[in-house]
């Protein structure tokens, strides 16, 4: 069985990493409530390109992540935010709507594509596997003081799974559309490929800039979450 011949915005290498830093571990406890987070996507010359939100919601014990550009949506348990479940729709020669289920050991995929259904089984490794749609917003629940950890991450789009880096290379400043902010600067390492994030010192330490070398995501506002009725 192939798996599905599509791409993500977050491009990837698999790397084999040499030496063992320790296993990303996240803490939910950061989140609570619900954040509405508004970000501008620039290109290479500087211009914006689009506008999305993510929205960033504790719901019955579940913490859900949604980001409107990249049309994805992943549930995670709290507090470690392991996935549970995700949705993932990409435009590219064709519409591509995935969903992968998280079990005790597997992946279970499951893809409507131009050529039709298709189902893929991918066996968990031993240790915790993050889904690609969750990665820039739950690093903000790590531990910041620990210069290096690596992670597993499923990509949908491929229907994979990868071995990546986590690097903190300290605080400094950055200016966006929303001000300016002390930030962690964090290299996100997939071996052949670094792409630069940075996330504000402050708790929550929400995603503030994201730059994978082509597109770059900047912190724009947080918007008031709407009162339930």
């Amino acid at each position: 069985m192939h798996k599905f011949a599509i791409i993500s915005i977050i491009l990837v290498v698999c790397a084999a990493f040499a030496g063992k830093a320790p296993t990303l571990v996240l803490d939910g406890s950061v989140f609570s409530g619900k954040q509405i987070l508004d970000y501008g996507l620039f290109d290479g010359n500087g211009d914006e390109i689009a506008a999305t939100k993510v929205v960033i919601e504790v719901v019955d014990g579940m913490l859900l992540i949604e980001d409107s550009v990249n049309e994805s949506i992943v549930r995670l348990a709290m507090p470690d935010l392991l996935p549970s479940s995700g949705e993932k729709t990409i435009h590219y020669q064709g519409d591509y709507e995935i969903h992968s289920v998280f079990t005790e050991d597997s992946i279970l995929v499951d893809a409507k594509t131009p050529r039709g259904d298709e189902h893929v089984s991918i066996e968990l490794p031993d240790e915790p596997v993050f889904h690609n749609g969750q990665l820039l917003f739950s690093i903000s629940a790590m531990d910041f003081t620990v210069k290096k950890q690596r992670l597993s991450l499923f990509i949908p789009a491929n229907s994979s799974v990868i071995e990546m880096m986590i690097v903190v290379n300290g605080e400094e400043k950055v200016t966006v559309p929303a001000g300016e902010f002390e930030v962690f600067k964090v290299a996100l390492d997939f071996g052949m490929n670094v792409q630069q994030a940075y996330y504000e010192v402050a708790s929550p330490h929400r995603l503030i800039l994201y730059d994978n070398g082509q597109i770059q995501y900047r912190f724009k506002g947080e918007s008031e979450s709407e009162t339930d009725e």
